[in-house]
C-alpha cells in the first residue's frame, strides 16, 4: 500500500504517524515497504512504540536530522538536483493538552531563536483553529483549545494552500453520531511561500487510516531549473512534463469509455437501491455521488475524443488522404440548405429553386429603400457641459 502510494504521489520525502513498531522491529518494517534506495529515521527512543517515522529517496534528496521528540521530528532535505533546501517537521501531537504544551513551545521557539529557513510543518496536530473545524460531538469552546492558535501565530506560520477534504479526521460513525474534525495541517513559513510560491497541499480521501493523507508539493516539472538557451530550456521543461502527462492519462483518460459504462451501471443501481429504501439518507446521498462521478467521467470522455479527432485532424487533415475528403463532404452536406418555405408557406427542395429564392431574397433585401433620417449629432447628446466648462477642464 505505502509503496503504490508514494509511486502513485511521485513523492521523494514521506512521514508515516503511529506506526506503533517495536524498535526491534524497525530495519524489518524499513524493507517491507518496497522502496528501494530509500533511507529512514524515526523518534523510537522518545517512546515505547514509535510514533513517527520519515523516509526518503536518497537519489532525489539528502535528509540529515535536527531535532526529535516524542511528538515531532525536524529536518533538513536538501534537493539533489538544484541543493535547494527545506527545513521539515513532521508533527503528530500527543492526546491531552497539557501534553501538547511542549510541543506548542518547540513549535513558537524555532520562530524565536530566528530560523531563516524555509520551514514546513505537517502532520497531526491533535488540535482544531475554530469552531469551522469541528462538525458534530461536543460544540463547546474551551479555554486550552486557543493554545494551538497561539502557538501558530508566535511560529507565524500560516496554512499552505490546499485542495481536498476539509475535515481529516472522523470517528467511523453514521447519521447524528458522525462526529469530523479537521486535526491535520500543513504549514509553512514566509520564506518558504516567497521562495515556491506555488506550494500547495492536497488531503486525500481517508486510505487505510481515519487520518487523511497529505501531499504537500513544492516543486512542478514546469519550475525545475533547465541549463542552456531559452529554446533549449523550453525542451527540458517539455520533456519533463511528459512523464506528469502520460501519468495524467493513465489516471484519468485510460479506458475511459468503459470507465463511464461502469459508472453509469453504479449509478443505476444506487437509484434502485434508493427507490427501495427512500427513507435512508445515506442511500440518496450515494445515488447523488454517484450522478456526479458519472457526469464527471462522461464529460471527460467526451473531451478525450474531441481531442483525438483534433490529432487526427493535424496528422492527416493537410494530407491527400481518404480521411481529408470524407472531412470535407462530411462539412459540405452538414451546411448545405437542404429545403426553404416560400411566401405562401409552401416547402421547396428543387436545389434550382432553392437557388433562386435565396437570389430573389438577397435582391429584395438590398434594393430596399432606405427609411428615416438622421438628425443632427448633437441631439445624441442631450446632456452637454458649457464653453466655460469644458475651458475649465
Amino acid at each position: 500500500m505505502t509503496q503504490q502510494w508514494v509511486a502513485k504521489n511521485n513523492l521523494d520525502l514521506i512521514g508515516m504517524l503511529e506506526p506503533r513498531i517495536q524498535p526491534v522491529n524497525i530495519q524489518a518494517v524499513e524493507k517491507g515497504l518496497g522502496l528501494h534506495g530509500w533511507k529512514f529515521i524515526s523518534n523510537e527512543s522518545q517512546h515505547p512504540l514509535c510514533r513517527i517515522m520519515i523516509g526518503w529517496n536518497t537519489q532525489k534528496v539528502a535528509t540529515s536530522l535536527v531535532s526529535f521528540a516524542s511528538q515531532w521530528i525536524t529536518c533538513d532535505v536538501v534537493s539533489l538536483l538544484d541543493c535547494r533546501r527545506i527545513r521539515v517537521t513532521m508533527v503528530y501531537a500527543l492526546n491531552t493538552p497539557t501534553q501538547r504544551k511542549s510541543l506548542w513551545n518547540y513549535l513558537g521557539d524555532q520562530h524565536a531563536n530566528g530560523n531563516q529557513d524555509s520551514w514546513v510543518v505537517l502532520g497531526d496536530f491533535n488540535a482544531t483553529l475554530s469552531l469551522a473545524d469541528r462538525h458534530g460531538g461536543d460544540g463547546n469552546w474551551y479555554g486550552h483549545m486557543d493554545d494551538f492558535q497561539n502557538c501558530i501565530h508566535s511560529a507565524e506560520l500560516m496554512p499552505m494552500p490546499s485542495n481536498g477534504l476539509h475535515f481529516t479526521w472522523h470517528n467511523g460513525q453514521q447519521h447524528d453520531r458522525t462526529i469530523l474534525r479537521k486535526l491535520d495541517w500543513a504549514f509553512a513559513n514566509q520564506h518558504l511561500l516567497m521562495e515556491w510560491p506555488a506550494v500547495q497541499a492536497t488531503f486525500q480521501a481517508w486510505l487505510v487510516s481515519d487520518h487523511s493523507p497529505i501531499v504537500v508539493t513544492v516543486h512542478t516539472a514546469w519550475e525545475t531549473e533547465a541549463i542552456g538557451n531559452p529554446i533549449s530550456r523550453l525542451t527540458s521543461k517539455l520533456r519533463a512534463l511528459k512523464g506528469i502527462f502520460s501519468k495524467l492519462h493513465k489516471t484519468h483518460t485510460n479506458n475511459i469509455s468503459s470507465r463511464v459504462e461502469r459508472a453509469k451501471e453504479d449509478w443505476q443501481r444506487a437509484q434502485l437501491d434508493m427507490e427501495r429504501n427512500i427513507s435512508d439518507a445515506s442511500l440518496g446521498q450515494k445515488e447523488r455521488d454517484a450522478c456526479r462521478i458519472f457526469n464527471a467521467l462522461r464529460k471527460a470522455e467526451e473531451t478525450f475524443y474531441k481531442q483525438r479527432s483534433r490529432v487526427q485532424w493535424l496528422q492527416l487533415g493537410d494530407k491527400n488522404t481518404a480521411f481529408f475528403h470524407r472531412t470535407l463532404l462530411h462539412r459540405r452536406h452538414r451546411n448545405s440548405i437542404h429545403s426553404l418555405r416560400n411566401e405562401n408557406g409552401e416547402e421547396v427542395r428543387d436545389q434550382c429553386q432553392l437557388g433562386k429564392m435565396a437570389a430573389s431574397h438577397f435582391e429584395h433585401l438590398l434594393n430596399l429603400p432606405q427609411t428615416g433620417t438622421m438628425g443632427p449629432i448633437a441631439d445624441l447628446f442631450p446632456k452637454t457641459i458649457s464653453q466655460e466648462e469644458g475651458e475649465a477642464m
